[in-house]
């Protein structure tokens, strides 16, 4: 594989010839002992009710087809890649309850945080988006970009809760920022 791909740190080749070699050790052939689960018990399984939908047939009983070319409304490719996001993050956290605000304020954090590193950037301006999609320097800077938001939002929760001098104020200037955004919000409706 190093022919083909350049890892760029001899610990991904020691890992490449590590794993190979141990392949050979733990194919299915080589195992010879019975794994015993008779004494396994079950002793609890988590379900979480989701949103009921009701998938009934209405109407004469009649699939209606495609009616006319291009009455689709065209959709900003941004949201749609945000939604892919999403989408993919419920599927990783599947039984948790995570709002779909929640998850979106996560990425969009994310996004930020990323948009602030300028050789990020420029490789987009000098890749295409699948040569973008598998750069090394990108999934480092996702997870770092991870861990400086949970650290930085760690810190901010335990200020929160520490009753501090500035806890009132934020509480206030939240409740600014939600007046003025839920009036605007209304007055479009």
């Amino acid at each position: 594989m190093s022919q083909i791909v350049d890892y760029g740190d001899p610990y991904m080749e020691m890992l490449s010839i590590y794993l190979r070699l141990l392949e050979r050790v733990i194919k299915d052939e080589s195992w010879s002992a019975e794994v015993d689960l008779s004494d396994v018990v079950l002793v609890g399984v988590k379900h979480s009710k989701g949103a009921s939908t009701d998938i009934s047939l209405t109407g004469d009983g009649e699939l209606k087809g495609i009616s006319a070319a291009g009455t689709g409304a065209k959709k900003d490719p941004k949201y749609v890649a945000l939604q892919v996001v999403i989408d993919k993050m419920n599927d990783l956290f599947g039984a948790e309850s995570f709002a779909e605000s929640q998850i979106r304020e996560f990425v969009n954090g994310l996004v930020e945080r990323l948009m602030a590193d300028p050789d990020l950037v420029n490789q987009t301006k000098v890749n295409s988006k699948k040569q973008f999609m598998e750069s090394q320097d990108f999934q480092a800077a996702v997870t770092e970009a991870v861990v400086d938001n949970q650290d930085a939002h760690n810190t901010m929760a335990d200020y929160f809760f520490s009753d501090g001098p500035g806890a009132h104020g934020v509480v206030v200037a939240l409740a600014d920022a939600f007046y003025e955004t839920a009036h605007d919000q209304l007055a479009r409706r």
